[in-house]
């Protein structure tokens, strides 16, 4: 299978192949119990098992997908994932979803891999007219993060996510592609 590479900065790039290599890198990352409770799909603690069945529904691509991996230009390690999920068959409206390893956070990564994905996504999906965000009412980074992509926010989705037990509002932020 090949890969697309993008170059994002002199530290990072994106590339959409992932491999049974990156399995310890996503381990390492996201076996942290903030990425955890900023997200609605992460397991914890996140397991091998986990990574492969991450990998196994990625080489799947069941849904209309677009996952990319964000990695280190010195080492390929990867130290991050951004993708968008279309919502509707006809891929006009897709949701996007991403995260990063902590110590990678505050250094403008995501905002430059965001707006490659957004990119990527125009240009695979010409019928794409929007891009939707739901975080977690308590994860100011990532609502700073989709601000400065030029996401607007569009309300409160009250009780939108159940987890651990509970039910979860999220704020909806939308990219508007014209």
């Amino acid at each position: 299978m090949t890969s697309n590479r993008y170059e994002i900065s002199n530290e990072i790039y994106i590339d959409n192949l992932l491999t049974e290599n990156d399995i310890p890198s996503l381990v390492k990352y996201l076996n942290n119990p903030t990425i955890y409770a900023n997200t609605s799909h992460i397991p914890q603690p996140y397991t091998i098992k986990d990574g492969e069945n991450f990998l196994s529904a990625i080489k799947s691509n069941l849904e209309p997908t677009l996952f990319f991996n964000i990695r280190l230009n010195e080492t390929d390690e990867m130290i991050g994932g951004c993708g968008l999920q279309s919502l509707i068959k006809n891929d006009r409206i897709a949701e996007i979803g991403y995260w990063l390893g902590e110590p990678y956070w505050g250094r403008v990564f995501m905002s430059k891999v965001i707006g490659k994905v957004i990119e990527i996504g125009q240009i695979q999906w010409k019928n794409l007219v929007r891009i939707e965000a739901q975080i977690f009412t308590w994860n100011n980074g990532s609502r700073r993060v989709v601000e400065k992509c030029h996401f607007a926010y569009e309300g409160l989705l009250r009780k939108r996510v159940h987890k651990n037990g509970q039910d979860i509002d999220v704020y909806l932020y939308a990219y508007i592609i014209e």
